[in-house]
């Protein structure tokens, strides 16, 4: 799965839950969310794109996986050569 598609997805999460939980309680809801239902390896990847700069990731998003990052660690790329 791409980062791109990650990130869409993470935003329209975001979204449902800001109108949900409020914007004071959104980022931890979506991080409870992206555990529960996220594949790892698509948490693996969205931390990556976090640690890579988190493009395009709403505020609420972003502090959501910046939640899930101190949890799960940052995909490693394979080694080269």
């Amino acid at each position: 799965m791409n980062a791109h598609h990650l990130v869409k997805m993470a935003n329209e999460i975001s979204a449902f839950w800001e109108g949900e939980a409020g914007p004071e309680n959104a980022a931890k809801a979506v991080a409870t969310h992206l555990q529960r239902y996220w594949d790892p390896r698509m948490r693996r990847e969205i931390v990556a794109h976090y640690h890579a700069g988190a493009g395009g990731l709403c505020d609420t998003a972003r502090g959501a996986v910046a939640l899930l990052a101190a949890h799960v660690p940052a995909a490693k790329s394979a080694p080269s050569g």
